[in-house]
């Protein structure tokens, strides 16, 4: 499962949820729901703006949960029913 790394990344920089949204120049309502990865869409713009102020690239904001394994798009039919002579 992927998840948003941003309170480990800011914290390896000592920042708080405070000091990262103001660096990031985000609200503290975004800056706390990124922190928290409560999000259920990512803005680019807010994802630019987390980057920058972290000193890291968009895709160093993303991580994989030990243990559990990344699903992918290509080749799994799990969870689908297929339809003959369609």
């Amino acid at each position: 499962m992927t998840y948003l790394r941003i309170k480990e990344l800011a914290e390896e920089q000592g920042l708080n949820i405070t000091t990262f949204a103001r660096k990031a120049e985000l609200s503290y309502t975004t800056a706390h729901n990124l922190w928290h990865d409560r999000t259920d869409q990512l803005n680019r713009r807010t994802l630019d703006r987390a980057a920058t102020a972290l000193g890291v690239t968009v895709s160093d904001l993303f991580g994989g949960k030990p243990g559990v394994p990344q699903e992918s798009d290509q080749g799994s039919d799990e969870g689908y029913t297929k339809r003959s002579g369609v």
